[in-house]
């Protein structure tokens, strides 16, 4: 080609031309030749001998096209209509939309060269093919068409100009107009852009007329205004509203919107003045086809109002005008109402909102190319996947008056992103980062365990997405709930910064309304804050607790405090001097607080020590705090106690450490109180702060907790059945519970059943999160607790009593008293305690099945629990471990007197050994000694047997035991079973084995005389008459009766087996004397 470009000589392939520079992948996407620079028709080229040939083997695909034509318009004369330009502009569009498809819509249309031929044929036609003999004559004018439409989808050009013209030749009659194309005139090319329809003076504009949307689920449509009887006010409209015709311009062929303001008064029984006012606009503007958008009022009586009017086309700007002026100042009256509008008070002004612009959506459903569209209109277009229809409306703006786009709803389309490969490739937006945080949530839904490389996919996203996007409440809410859920995958050491520096910026971007917004989710918490520099005083942001869901509850003060209230999981509070720190520049300044409810997140590899507590953190947006001259009060909650011994550490997460991997630093930090609950540090800088525990020093580990909670609960349980089992037995038969023995066990099986029954139901009632419930189930869990060592202390006693006091040891009352101290004394001290301060009761915090924390209700104070538990379960374990020994001592001299020692009587003595174990509550001894290398084992030794005590007292004490095992067979056995009752049960009892001597003491309702009266009766020197012995006989049977069982038996096997072998022994000594005389 030369300089001129006349002298083009050769061959052009695949040639393509654009405006501007694309890149190799965009190149590759296009498969349409648009030219934005040079547009040509076939006959505009002089190929002179080498006429060129058409390859149809590339695809030349477009969605926008330009029709070129000269189009007739014909009227029979005897019926004739002198239309002008502009309404043969509106014939034209009435004709388009009803020969295109639902798939082509009009853009604009343009019309030039209208020149009348009178008695003229239409174009390829004799003048005699349209009238036809006697028909009347007829009046042709020609002009020029152009009309701009789009096609979607797009579709190849060659086909798609052939399917246009196609529909363009057969002519079309209107009522008495029949319009007809010249073939020939035809020419249809495809183009890039479509021409601004208001720039082209020299031409007739006709812009769609949105009020019809037609969808199909696989082309895009626009709403073109039909006009058909009914829906649009016709040619020669003769009601009031027809006055909006007037003269109608060149642009006011598309809808027209105004502004108005106005003032009115209202009176009458008025409910809802905003409904009030929008019906009373829309019936008043919408009979002559207007519609109100946007409707905002102020003050009362008098309402100062502002709206916006949409006029349907076409209609006159000036005259439209004027008739909302008339519609609205006529006001409103009926039975309830009145509204009036002044007219000095009514503003009307003539709106141009423009166009939605073309944007090409990038989103999780595919790609989507949204076309211009006028304001107050809704396009759709199929879905990429699936058979529905994605819509997206544009939307007139009541603020700036301008068209804008609202979010796509592509709610019913199926996503084409469906794993992390595909989110990777996605170039995040601002129009998308909603779409790529909604896809992150479903594939995090789908796919809950991420690898590392997926992990950092996500990552990358969400940082993104903080950058770039625009972060509403919403957005940021969503990236909150991902985070949460990030925090429970593992992770690796280089992705903690990455999480931690997504939750910064998002807490920095985050736009909101007012002074403060929180946002929480399980296991994370941000609190945003725009202090008021003018009256900083400080703040302090707190979480008091986290719920069953295990989302925190959060509070902030605006003021800086050193101490925390109690129960407090987390806390910091920042002093007034991180005012220095705000920014200068007249911004105002944001102060942010998060909450790391897991500590899985924050694990580094190089530290000795487990962090113990969750993660609390502060920042000023845009600044480092360090070098506060007033520290930071920073308080956390232990996840697990730490013992007197444990050694703590305030810390704080260094981004810099580990080659920049993270992790756990000192420096700047102190630790100032700390207890086996909770510790306090104080910082002089802003970061992420924990509380880390010397691991070497506590050996058992979340797995053994969860197993030791599952024991407890298990056995609790089996206690509480075999417990309820005791009771029965001993209330239901008088027999068994004539003894103190028995009546102090049945007391005992009360207490430690309520105690049973309390802590299974106790995490239960926690979770009504109600304080009231929570200090009552408390209170109660503590008397029951007291009740049960208090009732195992009163049993050692008994033991005592019986064991060493045997003689002068009677006490009256004496079961009625032991009742009053041993419920008597757990009530005085859980009344104190409630007088003192109720609110040592309440929810504190355990390691649950599934290592989360769980509500429990117990004692909050360290001071009351080592008072009233520690201190009274040492002093009874101190008291029972002294009878207990005794009780040794005693059973070994009687088996060192026995004849022989057999396998037996050692099973016998292990038995009772074990018994009395259970009973006095000696296996609690297993708490104090549980440290070291052996806390572990003893821990599942202690859960275990001190679960099961229930079920180990009704193993010893009913279904091993002699009398409970006959009642059982009398009373519930049938036929061969069942035991005969004897007639006097304590006819004959044998007191012990025989003494040395052969001694056998007799019960005193038995009619026989014993073998020491016997001797007594025969000897006339002795010294003792018959009746002083039998005198002294029945004062030792009778102290006995008072205080032990008629029924004892050395084979009994239970708590009386030792108080009546020392009887025995006792009675053989009292007898030797008398046998020697």
């Amino acid at each position: 080609m030369g300089n001129t470009g006349k002298n083009f000589l050769g061959d052009i392939s695949l040639f393509r031309m654009w405006g501007v520079q694309m890149s190799p992948l965009q190149l590759e996407a296009c498969r349409c030749v648009d030219g934005n620079i040079v547009t040509w028709r076939e006959q505009d080229w002089d190929y002179q001998k080498c006429p060129p040939i058409e390859d149809d083997n590339f695809m030349c695909e477009s969605s926008k096209y330009k029709i070129q034509m000269n189009t007739a318009i014909t009227q029979y004369l005897n019926n004739y209509n002198d239309y002008s330009e502009n309404d043969i502009q509106e014939i034209v569009l009435i004709w388009l939309k009803h020969i295109f498809p639902q798939k082509i819509s009009v853009h604009s249309v343009f019309l030039s060269n209208l020149s009348p031929q009178k008695g003229a044929g239409l174009a390829g036609q004799n003048k005699e093919e349209i009238q036809g003999i006697g028909k009347p004559p007829i009046k042709t004018q020609w002009f020029d068409c152009v009309v701009f439409v789009r096609v979607i989808p797009g579709a190849d050009v060659s086909k798609t100009v052939s399917m246009i013209q196609g529909m363009l030749i057969p002519s079309y009659i209107y009522k008495n107009i029949i319009l007809k194309t010249n073939p020939a005139s035809i020419n249809i090319l495809s183009v890039a852009v479509y021409p601004n329809v208001t720039s082209n003076p020299a031409l007739t504009t006709v812009a769609p007329v949105l009020s019809q949307t037609t969808k199909s689920p696989d082309t895009g449509s626009t709403n073109v205004t039909s006009s058909t009887s009914g829906t649009r006010t016709s040619l020669q409209t003769q009601t009031i509203c027809s006055n909006t015709l007037g003269f109608i311009s060149n642009r006011d062929f598309g809808d027209i919107f105004y502004r108005v303001y106005l003032n009115l008064t209202m009176s009458g029984s008025i409910t809802d003045p905003q409904h009030t006012i929008q019906q009373w606009l829309q019936q008043t503007l919408g009979k002559c086809n207007m519609d109100v958008w946007n409707l905002v009022i102020k003050g009362v009586p008098k309402y100062v109002t502002t709206f916006q009017v949409q006029a349907m086309a076409p209609v006159n700007v000036s005259a439209t005008e004027r008739l909302i002026f008339e519609l609205l100042t006529k006001g409103y009256t009926n039975a309830t109402i009145s509204i009036s509008v002044p007219s000095g008070e009514v503003n009307i002004i003539h709106i141009d909102p423009g166009l939605c612009p073309e944007e090409t959506m990038l989103t999780v459903y595919g790609i989507y190319m949204w076309p211009e569209m006028t304001a107050q209109s809704e396009y759709s277009m199929g879905c990429i996947r699936g058979n529905e229809s994605a819509t997206r409306f544009c939307k007139l703006n009541g603020a700036t008056d301008r068209a804008g786009w609202d979010h796509p709803d592509m709610s019913k389309c199926i996503r084409t992103v469906s794993d992390f490969d595909d989110l990777e490739n996605i170039t995040v937006t601002a129009d998308n980062s909603a779409d790529i945080v909604d896809m992150i949530e479903d594939l995090l839904n789908e796919q809950p365990d991420l690898t590392d490389a997926q992990l950092d996919i996500v990552l990358e996203k969400l940082s993104e997405v903080t950058e770039v996007g625009t972060l509403t409440t919403d957005l940021s809410s969503d990236i909150t709930k991902i985070v949460s859920d990030i925090c429970y995958i593992k992770t690796s050491p280089t992705q903690v910064n990455k999480i931690l520096s997504i939750t910064d910026l998002m807490g920095d971007r985050t736009v909101f309304e007012g002074d403060a917004h929180n946002m929480t989710a399980p296991s994370l918490a941000l609190q945003l804050i725009n202090p008021d520099t003018s009256q900083f005083h400080g703040l302090t942001f707190e979480v008091s607790s986290l719920l069953n869901d295990s989302t925190p509850e959060i509070f902030y003060d605006k003021n800086f405090t050193e101490h925390p209230d109690k129960g407090t999981a987390a806390f910091i509070s920042l002093p007034h001097t991180i005012e220095s720190f705000f920014p200068n520049n007249g911004a105002r300044p944001r102060v942010q607080f998060h909450f790391y409810g897991t500590e899985k997140l924050f694990e580094d590899p190089t530290a000795n020590m487990t962090l113990n507590s969750y993660v609390v953190s502060a920042s000023v947006t845009n600044a480092t705090v360090s070098n506060l001259e007033i520290p930071v009060m920073v308080t956390l909650r232990h996840l697990q106690n730490k013992e007197d011994w444990g050694i703590v550490k305030c810390v704080y997460w260094d981004f810099n450490k580990n080659n920049e991997k993270g992790g756990w630093n000192d420096k700047g930090c102190e630790t100032v109180t700390s207890n086996a609950t909770h510790t306090s540090c104080s910082c002089n800088h802003l970061t992420h702060f924990g509380v880390l525990l010397d691991i070497s020093k506590t050996p058992i580990s979340a797995k053994d907790e969860r197993i030791l909670t599952i024991i407890s609960y298990l056995g609790c349980g089996i206690s509480s059945i075999f417990l309820g089992v005791t009771l029965l037995t001993y209330l239901a038969f008088e027999k068994l519970r004539r003894d103190y023995p028995s009546k102090i066990l049945i007391n005992l099986s009360i207490a430690l059943l309520g105690l049973n029954m309390l802590f299974l139901v106790n995490s239960w009632l926690a979770s009504f999160n109600s304080n009231a419930i929570c200090i009552t189930v408390a209170a109660f869990l503590h008397y029951f607790f007291l009740a049960t060592f208090t009732w195992m202390g009163l049993g050692a006693i008994n033991m005592y009593l019986a064991l060493v006091k045997v003689f002068n040891s009677y006490v009256p009352s004496y079961i009625l008293k032991f009742c009053a101290l041993g419920w008597g004394l757990p009530l005085l001290v859980v009344s104190l305690v409630l007088a003192i301060d109720i609110n040592s009761y309440g929810t504190s915090f355990s390691r649950a099945l599934f290592q989360e924390s769980t509500a429990f209700c117990w004692l909050k104070n360290d001071v009351t629990f080592y008072v009233t538990v520690v201190s009274f379960v040492t002093l009874v374990m101190v008291c029972n471990i002294c009878v207990f020994a005794v009780v040794l001592v005693q059973i070994h001299k009687m088996r060192a007197n026995k004849p022989s020692s057999s396998r037996k009587g050692f099973l016998h003595d292990l038995r009772v050994v074990a018994s009395l174990t259970f009973l006095l509550g000696l296996t609690w001894i297993l708490s104090f000694v549980a440290w070291g290398p052996a806390k572990t084992p003893l821990l599942y030794l202690f859960s275990l047997l001190n679960s099961l005590q229930g079920f180990f007292i009704f193993l010893f004490y009913c279904l091993m035991k002699d009398s409970v095992r006959k009642q059982w067979r009398i009373h519930l056995c049938c036929g061969r079973f069942r035991q005969t009752e004897y007639s006097d049960w304590s006819r004959s009892v044998t007191l012990g084995a025989k003494a040395k001597g052969g001694l056998q003491v007799s019960s005193p309702s038995m009619k026989s005389e014993t073998t020491s009266e016997r001797k007594s009766s025969d000897t006339s020197n002795s010294g003792t008459s018959h009746d002083e012995f039998r005198k002294r006989q029945a004062k030792l049977n009778g102290h006995f009766t008072r205080g032990h069982s008629r029924s004892c038996e050395w084979q009994g096997e239970d708590l009386q087996i030792c108080e009546c072998s020392a009887f025995v022994q006792n009675v053989d000594l009292q007898c030797k004397p008398t046998e020697g005389e």
